[in-house]
Parts: C-alpha cells; sequence; structure tokens
C-alpha cells in the first residue's frame, strides 16, 4: 500500500489549505465544515472517509450512546482517532473539554483532534493513560499554511498520522518530547529573564557559594546570576553555537549601549502597527493595537502585544541580503522574505491569539496593560 512521502504530504497539504481558504465563507455551520473541509482533509491524510468501517460519523463516546463524536476512525472495529468538529472561526480553546470527555470514555482512542476546519489541534493522554491532556503536542493553522507553506515540525508530526503510517506510539512518544520540550522552554525562559531564589541557589552552588541569604540573592546575586545568562547567551549567538531566534529568550539590558534600533527594524514595527489596523475588523482588537510594542535585543528585535513575553507577535533578525527572518510562535515558526506582505496572515493570527489569551474571550475595551511603547 502507497506511503504518503514528506514532499508529497506538503504539496498535498499545502494545496488542500488554499482550497479551504476559498471554501471557508461557505461553511457557516458544523455540518458544511465537517463535510467540506474537515472530511476532505482526512482523505489528503490517506483515510477513505466514503467508508463507514473506516471513519464513522456521529461514533457513540459511551455505552449508553448518548454522547457521540462527530467523527472516529476506525480499525479493526475500533475507534482509535476521535475528532470533534466546530465551525469556521470557532475558537478551539473553548472547546478542548468536550473532545477530553469523548477522548476519556473511548479507551481505545489513542489521538484526538479538534478543528474548525481551518485550525487542527491534536492531542494524546502524554501525562495519564486515557486521560486527554489539556494542551496539544501539534497545531496545523491551513489558512497559514496557504500563505507560508508547511513548517517542517509540522509535517513531521503529520506524517505519522497518515492512514499507512498510523503509530500510536510513536505519536505519544513525539508528543510527549514535544509537550516536555514546550515546557521546559517556558520554565527556561521564566527562569532567564527573572532567575527565582532555587535557580539562583542552584547557580550559586555550582561556584561554590553558599549559605546566602535570601534578601542578598534577590538585591545582589540574582541580576548577577541574570546578567551572566544573558552574557553566555550573546557570546553563543555571535559565535553561532545558537542560531538567532532558537535561543530561550533572554531578556538583555539594554543599559550597556551595545544594542541599536535600526531604522529598518523601526519601520517593521511601523508595518506591524500600520498592517494590523488595516487587517483587523474587530473594534475592541483595533483599539488594542495601541499596545503594540517592542523591545530591541542583541542580535533581534522582538514584537509584542501588551507583554514582552506572553504578548510576543514575532522577532525579527535583519538579513544581510535584503532577506529577513520573522520567528513567530508556533504553529507558524520562521518566515524568510524579503516582502513584508508575507507575514500578514502569520501576523493577524498570532495577534489576534494574543489578545484573546491576554484579555480573555468577550473582552469589549482595550486592557490596561504596561510596558506600551508610543509609535
Amino acid at each position: 500500500m502507497h506511503t504518503l512521502q514528506a514532499e508529497e504530504l506538503r504539496g498535498k497539504v499545502v494545496e488542500f489549505a488554499k482550497r479551504v481558504v476559498g471554501a471557508m465563507p461557505a461553511c457557516t455551520n458544523e455540518e458544511s465544515t465537517k463535510l467540506f473541509l474537515v472530511m476532505p482533509m482526512l482523505g489528503v491524510l490517506g483515510f477513505d472517509y466514503t467508508n463507514p468501517f473506516e471513519v464513522h460519523p456521529e461514533h457513540a463516546a459511551d455505552f449508553s450512546g448518548s454522547n457521540k463524536v462527530d467523527l472516529a476512525i476506525l480499525r479493526d472495529g475500533a475507534p482509535i482517532i476521535a475528532i470533534e468538529c466546530k465551525k469556521v472561526g470557532v475558537d478551539l480553546v473553548e472547546e478542548r473539554a468536550q473532545l477530553r470527555g469523548y477522548f476519556n470514555a473511548l479507551v481505545t482512542t489513542k489521538l484526538g483532534i479538534l478543528t474548525n476546519g481551518v485550525v487542527y489541534e491534536f492531542f494524546v493522554d502524554s501525562g495519564e493513560p486515557n486521560i486527554m491532556d489539556e494542551e496539544p503536542f501539534l497545531t496545523l493553522d491551513l489558512e497559514m499554511a496557504s500563505r507560508v507553506g508547511l513548517q517542517d515540525e509540522v509535517l513531521d508530526g503529520l506524517l505519522c498520522m497518515t492512514r499507512d503510517s498510523y503509530d500510536p506510539a510513536g505519536i505519544a512518544e513525539a508528543a510527549y518530547t514535544r509537550l516536555v520540550r514546550k515546557r521546559l522552554r517556558t520554565l527556561l525562559t521564566d527562569e532567564f529573564a527573572n532567575p527565582s531564589e532555587e535557580f539562583c541557589r542552584l547557580a550559586l552552588r555550582g561556584v561554590d557559594v553558599k549559605h546566602v541569604r535570601r534578601d542578598v540573592i534577590e538585591s545582589h546575586f540574582a541580576p548577577m546570576v541574570r546578567a551572566a545568562i544573558r552574557d553566555v547567551i550573546g557570546a553563543q549567538k555571535t559565535e553561532g553555537v545558537i542560531p538567532a531566534g532558537e535561543e530561550m529568550d533572554v531578556v538583555a539590558d539594554c543599559a550597556d549601549g551595545r544594542i541599536v534600533t535600526t531604522e529598518r527594524e523601526l519601520a517593521v514595527v511601523a508595518y506591524v502597527r500600520r498592517r494590523l489596523a488595516f487587517l483587523i475588523k474587530d473594534e475592541a482588537q483595533f483599539a488594542a493595537l495601541a499596545d503594540i510594542g517592542y523591545k530591541d535585543y542583541i542580535g533581534k528585535l522582538r514584537v509584542y502585544y501588551g507583554q514582552v513575553q506572553k504578548g510576543r507577535l514575532f522577532d525579527f533578525v535583519e538579513g544581510a541580503d535584503g532577506y529577513d527572518k520573522y520567528y513567530f510562535p508556533d504553529p507558524v515558526g520562521e518566515i524568510i522574505t524579503d516582502n513584508l506582505l508575507d507575514i500578514d496572515a502569520a501576523l493577524k493570527s498570532i495577534f489576534v491569539s494574543r489578545f484573546w489569551a491576554l484579555n480573555g474571550r468577550g473582552a469589549d475595551a482595550r486592557p490596561s496593560l504596561g510596558q506600551r511603547v508610543s509609535a
């Protein structure tokens, strides 16, 4: 049986993504989303969605049969993948609990997919058997893929989910690795930016400094640890040990005068504010554009909404050859281009996600946030 190869699958997904963008306006409810977007996507992954013994609609998720998952992919009659569909545009974060209930009830299911036909979130039970994780280990955004292509990390994940290569054990192992790495990055980013007492004591023990009072750590050693981390990261980036955009987001102190914001960087910030004002239609989100800011680091510029870390939109690295690099959060990743218009789709998507993450659904006013940078 033919197995989808990496580049073949990439081409199929990107081609389908472009069709999805055109079909989105016609998918005004869950049923049309499922029929015209979700089931054909299963076809891209090699599943025969016309075969009810392989892709079963409204599959019972409990013994009573009263709760049913929208789609279940079957193997030997047992559900192995549970898929919950929402209409185009629905925020999936609020819908995860429903899929979790179905996933936990279907004991043979090892992969859960939550989708609005455009964005797909993939879940496993890496923490506890038959208990779906609270966060997805992989996210696919077809609207983004139609504009900037399919990132290698997402492609690798999808390869394990095709019909002929489906491997629950392999998916679970990869998911666990991705989630732990993501959590470690978050932990280390926070520690590097603002070292905790425990982290400082661990570092100080390594240089034989012991029995230090808490107030001395806060006043004297914490800034020293933070400065040392900054120096190490800056040196490794300069020497090419850490590729630009992949460091642990260490906050650099601009007081030493080594950082100068270039005209090109300022032009990128101005473009972001101007372009989002054109792309954003929601009134609350439009008002929130006043909280778009930037922070310069050694070797890169961060553009953010509201908060430097949690509100990061992208990191910008100016290219010597005219091709600049934009490092967006997952699932977008790196975009290399000489045309700012190429970042529009990613910019809008990440800004909207950051807006809801910082303000919550139903926000009707611009939040009062610090670190605002005037235009």
